[in-house]
């Protein structure tokens, strides 16, 4: 059974009813909670370099996400190699190298897989494919341009600005 598509009256002619707007969330394009919250797990992890590990429990309240939920986060993040999981009384996690090292693209491919806007086979696809090398070369480039370093301290800068509004 096919789905029907509303109609609304308009004058003496029928136009179909416009489509839903988009939402918060644009075309649909993006990262999931995974990635989102994976990053702001190795952002907080970046912030304290040399200090103690972060158990699961701490991170979950600092962050105000379940600690299961970063469980399953963890585990991705570790067999990737950006953090590390340290056992014991004072066990916990830590970042696996320094923050200079880790980019944003080994955290986003970490949890989210190769960053790949569209199928490989409509990368071949003629001028289509070629656009869509082009943004997902682009991407790519960015992504790997920002590193924790970056992110943590451009964003420390850029909110140490006072702003005034009149």
């Amino acid at each position: 059974m096919q789905k029907q598509t509303k109609v609304k009256r308009v004058g003496r002619g029928a136009v179909p009813k416009a489509a839903a707007p988009l939402g918060k969330f644009g075309s649909g394009l993006g990262v999931t909670t995974k990635g989102r919250y994976g990053l702001r797990f190795m952002i907080a992890l970046a912030r304290h370099p040399g200090a103690e590990p972060f158990t699961l429990g701490a991170l979950s309240r600092l962050l105000l996400i379940s600690e299961k939920y970063l469980w399953h986060v963890a585990r991705l993040l570790t067999s990737a190699e950006l953090i590390r999981a340290e056992r014991g009384a004072h066990g916990g996690y830590r970042l696996a190298r320094q923050p200079e090292a880790i980019t944003l693209l080994a955290i986003v491919e970490a949890l989210e897989g190769p960053c790949q806007l569209v199928p490989v086979d409509e990368l071949t696809n003629g001028a289509a494919g070629y656009a869509w090398r082009e943004v997902e070369a682009a991407l790519r480039q960015k992504l790997q341009s920002l590193t924790l370093r970056n992110i943590v301290e451009q964003y420390d800068a850029q909110a140490a600005e006072l702003h005034y509004v009149i």
